[in-house]
């Protein structure tokens, strides 16, 4: 026979290397139906029948033409293991034993989780420690109002000798005449306002800052050399010095050898000398209280002014004079540093700045507060679309010198980061037991919040409510507000992964219309803290990057050859012991970084897909699940050529709670010390090669 022979060989080759072609091997003719073979046996057959398989071999068998070499197919099977096993835990850091999916230590997550070391349950954790708001001072300005102390004139007549029927020649001195020389006088300073009220019998009282009281304008009748007194007394028993007894009242005496500038008297009063009379005097009533008659907000009060002293028995007088003083008392710089009062109307304050006393731009970084949740910032990188379940914060409103009262914080908190915006929004609150109601129906002042000139709704708005009635003046209160899924958006707010929160507010104080206490400074400030098992509300992405060399399929990529590829794939058996199933997709990079193929992208290939552990009744993992995940990387030479340059291969595992098992039905809720375990990653291709062709 002419031509060339076909010959035909299968064979297995290892793994690392290609088989050598055969030399040597049993050669077979292929005919249309039927193989014709030749055997040295052939020679001792009869000639008939050599003849006839002569003939046979002539007419049936395909003699071929053309080029004498030789065509050979060969069976290649690839098999390569790419990851002998590799094992991640859920959380770790670059000192755990397996590689974490999300690593704790990096400055990324490196304050967004917390382990509890007794049995490895996570919690997401995020605080801002305060947002700086500072004092509220305004607020006592804003709660007393125009609260005010009138200046008043005394001009009292104390002896009046010829109403009292004196009729004498020349003059006599006062003692020779049959009168009473202790003389007094009280006089109502008025107390204007419409905000609060103050009641004598719950001691109510005004403490003033550096404000002084004044009596000036003073005359006195007749005129004489020695003066008209002896000793004069000042009384003010509505007006307290420390330590603000009843006994502690302000009393300025003129006396003939004062004790001293100060209160120095047996009783704290302050002394001057008569014969200064004439000067009045001025004194400094920082820390002093003042107890108003002023029992209805509504109405005008008063406070209580005493004037007595003994005439001078050596006074020379006419039978008509009269003996008459005159005086006006007033407060001066007058401060309030402190309030109790019986009732005050409801007020408000702002919380933060509010440049123009208008509405509040939450826009403005003039007119809000800023603070940072760190632990969210990069965690793209790593992870997309982590949506935590139970989600709830806790607000920590901190006041000082706010007492027997409450306040209500209606606030604008709108939470950024670098693509996307939301705002912290209350609802009522659907746990009727606790009713805890954060939405805003209203405002109960005229500014509005807007953003850039728009006004925010108020279902974009949150109240923070605050009771104070058992507080107590120079103490610090911290009151825990709860913001949960029952009275918020909470869950949209921190599933939304804001890296900045900016709050601009206002509060109303006293909203009851009740007693009252304030002091200066006033302090109000926020934070809040987001502590919460990490328990999965829907799903996320983790990718992780491993070394992955396919260089192994140039074996079936050479132009030269002829190759039928049956099967090229690359094959993943795992172990999970994460309460999450995962849809997997898979990008091949080259050296350079690039990406040459990706498949799976859209995570839709249901077959791809790691199914989750059983779950237990609260969520955790109770026992692994296992099994094998198939990519089918392509079945031309064309298409593994690209491929064989890969040398990475990152796969992203699209994490959610479908299928998990176990009859929980709780959200997953996940440990540290959960693992996903790739027992094998393998390239495995098979294909028939023809050479020489």
């Amino acid at each position: 026979m002419g031509g060339t022979l076909p010959l035909s060989y299968r064979g297995r080759r290892s793994v690392l290397e290609r088989p050598p072609l055969p030399l040597s091997v049993n050669t077979v003719f292929p005919f249309r139906n039927q193989f014709c073979a030749m055997s040295s046996s052939q020679a001792s057959w009869w000639p008939l029948t050599v003849a006839a398989l002569t003939f046979i071999t002539l007419v049936g068998c395909d003699v071929p033409t053309g080029n004498s070499s030789p065509s050979i197919n060969t069976d290649t099977e690839i098999s390569t293991p790419l990851v002998q096993e590799k094992t991640f835990t859920f959380l770790g850091g670059p000192n755990s034993e397996f590689d974490p999916l999300i690593d704790t230590t990096s400055s990324d997550f490196d304050s967004l989780f917390e382990v509890e070391s007794s049995n490895n349950d996570i919690s997401v954790v995020q605080e801002i420690d305060n947002f700086d708001i500072g004092n509220l001072n305004e607020a006592l300005d804003n709660a007393t109002g125009s609260l005010t102390f009138d200046q008043k004139t005394l001009d009292e007549t104390f002896i009046d000798l010829k109403k009292e029927g004196f009729t004498f020649a020349g003059e006599k001195q006062i003692e020779d005449l049959n009168v009473d020389l202790q003389v007094s006088a009280t006089a109502d300073i008025p107390v204007r306002g419409s905000r609060v009220a103050f009641r004598k019998s719950r001691n109510n009282y005004v403490e003033l800052g550096p404000t002084t009281i004044e009596v000036q304008n003073i005359t006195s009748s007749p005129t004489a050399p020695g003066g008209v007194f002896d000793s004069l007394r000042f009384t003010y028993p509505d007006i307290r010095v420390e330590p603000y007894g009843e006994d502690n009242q302000l009393v300025v005496d003129f006396v003939e050898n004062p004790c001293g500038s100060g209160p120095c008297g047996s009783n704290g009063e302050y002394e001057r000398d008569i014969s200064t009379l004439g000067d009045g005097f001025r004194i400094d009533l920082k820390g002093a209280r003042i107890y108003p008659d002023k029992p209805n907000i509504d109405e005008n009060g008063t406070v209580t002014f005493k004037i007595g002293g003994q005439v001078n028995p050596d006074l020379t007088v006419k039978d008509d004079d009269k003996i008459s003083f005159g005086a006006s008392t007033s407060f001066d710089n007058f401060e309030i540093r402190e309030i109790d009062v019986g009732a005050a109307k409801p007020f408000t304050v702002a919380v933060t700045p509010n440049e123009n006393g208008g509405d509040i731009n939450v826009a403005n970084d003039n007119e809000v507060r800023t603070a940072a949740f760190d632990g969210f910032g990069g965690i793209t990188d790593r992870v997309d679309g982590l949506k935590l379940a139970d989600v709830s914060l806790t607000f920590q409103v901190e006041t000082a010198n706010l007492a027997s009262t409450d306040a209500q914080v209606y606030a604008a908190i709108q939470g950024t980061n670098e693509t996307n915006q939301i705002y912290l929004r209350g609802t009522e609150d659907q746990n009727m037991s606790r009713g805890a109601d954060r939405n805003v129906s209203s405002l109960p002042f005229s500014a509005a919040f807007t953003e850039n000139g728009v006004s925010l709704q108020n279902e974009s708005l949150i109240k923070l409510g605050v009771g104070l009635e058992e507080a107590a003046l120079g103490e610090t209160v911290r009151t825990p507000l709860l913001v949960d899924g029952d009275n918020s958006n909470v869950a949209d707010f921190v599933n939304a992964l804001p890296t900045e929160v900016r709050l601009a507010g206002q509060a109303e104080i006293n909203t009851d219309g009740g007693g009252l206490q304030v002091r200066k400074p006033i302090a109000l400030d926020a934070n809040f803290s987001l502590n919460v098992p990490l328990r999965i509300k829907d799903r996320f992405v983790v990718r992780d990057t491993i070394d992955a060399d396919l260089s192994d399929l140039n074996d079936l990529t050479d132009p030269e050859e002829d190759v039928n590829i049956s099967t090229a794939e690359l094959q993943v058996s795992y172990t999970n012991g994460l309460p999450l199933g995962a849809d997997v997709k898979m990008v091949v990079f080259d050296a350079a970084g690039s990406v040459i193929e990706t498949f799976n992208d859209g995570f839709d290939n249901e077959n791809l897909r790691i199914q989750p552990a059983a779950k237990n009744g609260d969520g955790a993992a109770a026992s692994s699940s296992s099994g094998t995940f198939v990519f089918t990387l392509g079945s031309t030479q064309q298409g593994l050529q690209a491929l064989a340059d890969g040398d990475q291969i990152r796969l992203a595992f699209n994490m959610d709670q479908a299928g998990s098992g176990g009859g929980s039905e709780a959200a997953a809720r996940l440990r540290a010390d959960d693992q996903l375990t790739l027992n094998r990653v393998r390239l495995e291709a098979d294909a028939s090669v023809q050479t020489g062709k």
